[in-house]
């Protein structure tokens, strides 16, 4: 596997862990009894039109946290340090 697969691939892994969330929730309420009762009012929740929205914008923030925390577990964090000279002193002309 190469460069490039390996990192679509990557890119993919947040993607395909919020379906599965989707879809478990959409499967767990064919589960008899009171998990499946509780798994279809999550889904009635989550479908319903404003709730809807919001759950896609949170399932999205958390995807782009998550492949935000891959990369930054891949190249390392971006700060920077300064060194500072105490010896020098600012003198405006």
């Amino acid at each position: 596997m190469n460069k490039r697969t390996r990192m679509i691939l990557t890119g993919f892994l947040p993607i395909f862990g919020v379906s599965a969330v989707i879809l478990g929730i959409g499967l767990g309420g064919r589960l008899p009894g009171f998990p499946g009762e509780v798994f279809r009012k999550i889904t009635g929740f989550m479908f319903t039109p404003v709730f809807l929205e919001l759950t896609f914008a949170f399932l999205g923030l958390i995807a782009v946290f998550w492949i935000n925390n891959i990369r930054l577990q891949r190249e390392g964090d971006e700060y920077v340090s300064l060194e500072i000279e105490d010896d020098q002193d600012d003198q405006q002309p």
